[in-house]
């Protein structure tokens, strides 16, 4: 699978002082939604702006915008909506705003009249939303084989129960290990940089001095490879790590 989620994650207004801790906790969630979605088997591509939030829908078709919104009814974003609606693109819209207990209700009226399709107040439950985005995508007919199995060679990944097999025996992994091989298949034959496993697996938006890529990677070799004459898991020296099998790909 190979669905997108449209993120606009602004950063805080130029007139906002944001704190250490206030920056610390909004990178924390944000990094919570991020997997969140990965577990729904899906990537993400974010824009902080709204021009470029114009480029990226252009650029590509997503499943989904994920908006975060101060003031969800005076947001420039809307008239980008509308011209991709337009132009014949089915773009719903989930937006996600804060503010006090007073504030939830209007904003979340300003939403949907803007031309939102799903509203939550933060902060936000990962558990219900994963629910909402699933649901929403089910509502509107955007999500292609949300139920699909993964399959590379022997290999068999089931998203929905995030259990894995090869030659029908069934390997147990960690739920970070089940993360990364699904990343890896999820992008089959396509080489996957360290850094770039770190920000899609890890939630990593910085360059990170660490080998935990590298030892996952040797976790999950000794799980699915050994014993086995075709390796599945390949290393690009010096970038990173590659999944590809012979005469193979991934099916649903």
């Amino acid at each position: 699978m190979n669905e997108i989620i449209a993120w606009y994650a602004p950063g805080p207004a130029p007139e906002v002082r944001e704190s250490e801790a206030e920056r610390k906790k909004r990178e924390e969630g944000r990094a919570e939604l991020e997997a969140a979605i990965r577990e729904l088997g899906m990537k993400t591509a974010t824009s902080g702006d709204v021009e470029n939030l114009r480029l990226l829908l252009s650029g590509q078709e997503p499943v989904l915008l994920l908006a975060e919104l101060g003031e969800p009814a005076g947001w420039s974003g809307w008239r980008v909506v509308s011209e991709m609606r337009e132009g014949g693109m089915v773009l719903p819209v989930m937006v996600i705003s804060g503010g006090d207990e007073e504030a939830r209700g209007p904003a979340a009226v300003s939403a949907f009249d803007a031309g939102g399709n799903e509203y939550m107040a933060g902060p936000v439950h990962t558990g219900e939303f994963k629910c909402r985005v699933l649901n929403l995508l089910k509502l509107t007919g955007r999500r292609r084989g949300a139920a699909s199995l993964l399959k590379v060679d022997g290999l068999l990944l089931d998203p929905s129960r995030r259990q894995v097999s090869r030659d029908g025996i069934e390997l147990k992994m960690t739920p970070k290990e089940f993360d990364l091989l699904y990343y890896l298949a999820v992008n089959l034959g396509e080489i996957c940089p360290r850094d770039e496993i770190l920000q899609q697996v890890w939630g990593y938006h910085f360059h990170a001095d660490t080998n935990v890529v590298d030892v996952y990677i040797r976790h999950i070799r000794m799980k699915i490879d050994k014993g086995h004459r075709n390796k599945l898991i390949h290393t690009v020296r010096g970038t990173g790590y590659v999944l590809r099998a012979p005469e193979s790909g991934v099916t649903g």
